[in-house]
């Protein structure tokens, strides 16, 4: 049978679903269709063989069937030992991450499992979450604070898992993980943000949050006012999408650039009670015209001393 662009369109059509929707809407597969008919280097209508394989091709690489539902997340499966995790946004699902199990990898089914429910467990709570040591008490926050050169961090994920998936700070647990191995490593608090800033206040000196700095004049007809007893210690710009601090003793040990070569957005200290500390950064996981319609203070990251 000659592989018509309709005929393409159909075949394609029938392997479209729910879980790969994403990428492979009817725009999509008018797209593929296209260029399965014509080689567009070339200038010309591939061969039917041609046309063949590159329509197998294409329903290899987008098949997915469903493998296990959860509240917030899907696991779907496609060819080739490739596993699929999305997170629900409403009907649609949009990808978080992707694991091939296989021997070679050291990849197991059990891994996936595991690597979609601490996800599913971070948009239930509604959270990502770590531990930081403050051994002193004197914590100096930054947007990020610069190496000695002032061209790079001074804090860093280490080279060999920097710019692997399982760190990667597009998905929750990717962004979980680099809260844990920077705490680990260097004894940094860091939490993900967004284009915005963050004021920084000290409820007390076992408590203190990062909120939204203009709160108070969200809205005309909405009254929030930040509490009489709330100390403001500082506010940061986020230039880079992120808040970073770290006890004067652990960022004595880094490669650290001083304070006074900082042109702007210039870090600044706070003294709490020292010891651990829990981290809860909320910031991808509420809606603020939410909770201030709600007359509460949304509150984006949340320390509290635990020991």
């Amino acid at each position: 049978m000659r592989l018509t662009l309709e005929e393409i369109q159909k075949q394609l059509k029938a392997i479209q679903n729910r879980y790969n929707l994403y990428n492979f809407d009817d725009e999509s597969i008018f797209g593929y269709s296209i260029l399965i008919m014509h080689d567009k280097e070339e200038e010309k209508e591939r061969t039917e063989k041609e046309k063949e394989s590159f329509l197998q091709h294409i329903i290899d690489n987008h098949s997915r069937e469903l493998v296990k539902e959860y509240k917030h997340i899907v696991i779907s499966k496609g060819k080739y030992g490739k596993y699929y995790i999305q997170i629900k946004r409403g009907e649609r699902l949009y990808p978080i991450t992707e694991i091939y199990v296989s021997d070679r990898l050291g990849t197991t089914v059990e891994n996936v499992y595991e690597t979609a429910e601490a996800i599913e467990k971070i948009h239930t709570q509604g959270y990502v979450e770590s531990k930081v040591e403050f051994p002193t008490g004197e914590i100096i926050f930054a947007n990020f604070f610069k190496n000695s050169k002032m061209d790079d961090y001074a804090f860093e994920v280490p080279e060999d898992i920097k710019y692997t998936d399982q760190f990667s700070i597009n998905h929750s647990l990717g962004e979980q993980r680099t809260m844990e191995v920077l705490s680990q490593i260097h004894g940094l608090c860091y939490v993900q943000l967004g284009n915005t800033s963050a004021a920084v206040y000290k409820m007390s000196d076992d408590k203190i949050v990062m909120i939204n700095p203009w709160v108070e004049d969200y809205e005309e007809d909405t009254v929030i006012k930040i509490p009489d007893e709330w100390e403001l210690i500082g506010e940061v710009c986020c230039d880079v999408w992120r808040v970073e601090c770290i006890d004067q003793q652990n960022f004595a040990k880094g490669d650290t650039a001083p304070f006074e070569k900082y042109e702007y957005n210039k870090p600044f200290m706070g003294k709490v009670n020292p010891g651990t500390w829990h981290v809860k950064c909320r910031y991808h996981h509420m809606n603020d015209d939410k909770e201030i319609k709600s007359g509460r203070i949304p509150i984006w990251v949340e320390l509290n001393r635990i020991k």
